[in-house]
């Protein structure tokens, strides 16, 4: 039987489909004025797959090398056709107010009282004669925050362990580092961390592909040096350069000598290293044209590297990038005018709050104004620097939205980002030298988007 004899007897199914960014208003509006009847519906053809909202470009993207695949990190072999042999997802705690914090003394007090407070139920729990049917009537939420994983470690009669060396730095989010107590039995998913990134030795030597996947968000990489969280709306995926065993020896770079051997035939060039090819992907996910060409494919899949005419020029922007994106707590300020409402000035944050929020041509919000606090305002923001997103926001959007006093309204956790530095200057230079990472980033984007990313049709 064939496509069109099985959709006549079981019946087809039509969509319209109206642009990504458009708002809610915009698509009742579009209902609104609009005779449904009247509107060009598109018949649904699923793909082998099972997808049903198959892209236009689905053929040519699956015809570039895969960046990884579940074969490769089964095989954990060489000679699979994939450029990484080890991916992971982020970190999934389950409960980030817990074991997250600006302030490491803050979180060290909580992480070792919430493993006491979860060890008491344990001997709770073994003490109860029967077992309860039902472990979520049992266990008592009051002190602790609960999930799947660390119910059935209760279980199973599992203890916590608090030891300072578990605190360590991560990124919770694009350019905000946070310590984390990184824990098998409080996080709920720590996934190959152990292996990518097990000590302080390998976050000096270490670099990291960050992306974010999924629907929710637009595609970004971001290079970083310590454990990333998994992200809400579809989560990330990280593709390291090396890996370890868990007490950091056995150091191997993770880059297949397949995809070695596939870029140096390509290119007629034997000098190509693991490393360049690391900062060509790098490169590449960068690139304008590259990102909105291959848009609704990463939305369904990890994402795949064509071979471009000029490795080099995206080699080298990777590997610039990734300088701009791993030192942004030291990079370059860029110089914002200074407005003091009165003196002495302070640099506590409650919550930022830009002003003179105006939509850019590019369709995003931009703002030249940031309200520090009563005393500061931060003025003359260039508009550019907002062009370089990660998802949905700027990098500066990020450090507002992450910069600021949080209270959790169930457990009265706060945190507060004016404990993370020893500097009382570290989040207004913050401010200024993301800024300058955006400028420059963007500059190199710019360059980037005049490289074809694909060889041209023949």
């Amino acid at each position: 039987m064939d496509m069109d004899d099985r959709e006549d007897r079981q019946g087809r199914l039509y969509y319209f489909r109206v642009p990504d960014n458009w708002t809610k208003e915009e698509k009742l509006d579009f209902l609104s004025e609009n005779d449904l009847k009247t509107v060009e519906w598109c018949l649904l053809r699923p793909n082998r797959k099972h997808t049903w909202l198959v892209s236009d470009t689905e053929a040519e993207f699956e015809s570039h090398i895969p960046i990884g695949s579940k074969e490769a990190k089964r095989a954990k072999s060489d000679k699979v056709e994939t450029i990484f042999k080890i991916y992971c997802l982020g970190v999934a705690t389950n409960r980030d107010m817990y074991v997250y914090d600006f302030d490491y003394d803050s979180l060290a007090k909580r992480a070792r009282q919430f493993a006491e407070d979860y060890n008491a139920e344990v001997d709770r729990y073994k003490r109860q004669n029967p077992k309860p049917e039902n472990i979520d009537d049992f266990v008592n939420y009051d002190k602790l925050k609960w999930s799947g994983g660390l119910k059935q470690s209760l279980k199973r009669g599992r203890y916590a362990h608090y030891r300072p060396d578990k605190i360590r730095m991560g990124l919770y989010r694009p350019f905000t580092r946070k310590h984390l107590f990184f824990d098998r039995l409080l996080n709920e998913a720590i996934h190959q961390w152990p292996c990518l990134i097990p000590n302080e030795q390998s976050e000096v030597e270490n670099q990291v592909i960050w992306c974010k996947v999924g629907s929710a968000w637009p595609q970004f990489a971001l290079m970083v040096n310590q454990i990333p969280d998994l992200l809400p709306q579809g989560g990330s995926q990280s593709f390291p350069f090396y890996t370890y065993d868990e007490d950091g020896d056995n150091r191997q770079e993770n880059i297949t000598d397949w995809a070695l051997a596939r870029f140096r035939e390509h290119y007629g060039d034997e000098s190509i290293s693991k490393w360049d090819i690391f900062y060509y992907v790098y490169g590449v996910l960068h690139h304008p044209g590259y990102r909105s060409r291959y848009a609704a494919d990463f939305k369904r899949q990890l994402p795949r590297i064509p071979l471009a005419p000029d490795f080099g020029a995206f080699s080298q922007a990777g590997e610039t990038l990734a300088g701009l994106h791993l030192d942004y707590e030291t990079s370059e300020r860029y110089e914002l005018d200074w407005r003091v409402a009165r003196k002495p000035i302070s640099y506590r944050v409650d919550k930022m709050l830009p002003q003179n929020r105006r939509k850019s041509e590019a369709g995003y919000t931009v703002y030249d104004h940031l309200k520090v606090n009563s005393s500061l305002t931060l003025r003359g923001i260039p508009e550019r620097a907002f062009a370089y997103r990660l998802g949905n926001r700027s990098a500066l959007d990020w450090i507002v939205d992450q910069y600021r006093v949080k209270t959790d309204k169930r457990s009265g956790i706060v945190h507060n980002p004016n404990g993370y530095s020893d500097d009382e200057r570290y989040i207004v230079d913050l401010v200024e030298r993301v800024v300058g990472v955006s400028l420059r980033t963007v500059e190199v984007v710019d360059a980037l988007a005049k490289i074809p990313v694909l060889e041209a049709a023949r």
